[in-house]
């Protein structure tokens, strides 16, 4: 899904490509405004407070996950934003300004690790970042990482790229040329695709889940090869 998080892929996001972002996933993921919209609920829906919450997003790109949060919780919840790119950061502060909800957001350019310590969330979704990760130690550390920064309870939705199957490739390939990218982007695409390190089945990633201290996770959307689960941060369960 987003292609910036972590590591150099943040510096192939200049500002014309970052703008152009949202118009492209769109097309890419029918179900993409559907996923985030479904995320809210959830979330909202295992806030003990949905009026009051404290928000974490991991690699929130341009901003996108912000604005369903505004039907389904409540106008006192905030936002903390995280992305390595500061060309998605500064498309996010001008679309959730003319959406009203900048004053609610706190956007913060660089890795998880690098934001400062403050009262811990209530909630938090990391969507599209896992199978950027260079392997399974960076992975569960970025976890932890967001485990570190949860209430005891707090929900997590996660949702990354699982398995390769030649059938649903060919769906993504054929929706990338529709986007209208030339042929070398299918060359391209596989380029990105051996870069990436995606977790071969479900499994692995609920055993990263459950060494980083989150509960047996739910999924809650699956689009082609994207999945997406809910869990919890559960402290007793760290190292489990």
């Amino acid at each position: 899904m987003k292609a910036h998080e972590h590591g150099n892929h943040a510096a192939t996001f200049d500002r014309d490509r970052a703008s152009s972002y949202d118009g492209h996933v769109h097309r890419m993921w029918a179900g993409y405004g559907a996923m985030h919209q479904v995320i809210a609920e959830v979330i909202a829906a295992a806030l003990p407070d949905k009026d009051t919450a404290s928000l974490l997003m991991v690699g929130i790109g341009t901003g996108s996950e912000v604005k369903p949060f505004a039907r389904y919780a409540g106008a006192g919840v905030r936002f903390t934003g995280v992305d390595p790119s500061s060309e998605m950061l500064a498309v996010a502060r001008e679309k959730l300004a003319a959406e009203g909800l900048l004053d609610r957001t706190s956007l913060h350019a660089g890795e998880l690790r690098d934001l400062a310590r403050g009262p811990l969330f209530d909630g938090a979704q990391m969507i599209g970042v896992l199978h950027h990760l260079p392997g399974e130690e960076a992975r569960l550390d970025l976890l932890r990482e967001i485990a570190g920064r949860l209430k005891p309870g707090a929900p997590f939705v996660i949702g990354c790229r699982v398995g390769d199957d030649p059938l649903l490739r060919a769906v993504e390939e054929r929706r990338l040329f529709a986007d209208g990218r030339p042929p070398e982007a299918a060359e391209q695409m596989k380029k990105a695709a051996a870069s990436m390190r995606i977790p071969a089945s479900d499994d692995e990633v609920f055993a990263l889940l459950a060494r980083a201290g989150f509960t047996a996770p739910r999924l809650i959307f699956c689009e082609l090869h994207l999945k997406t689960w809910v869990t919890r941060y559960e402290p007793s369960m760290f190292g489990a």
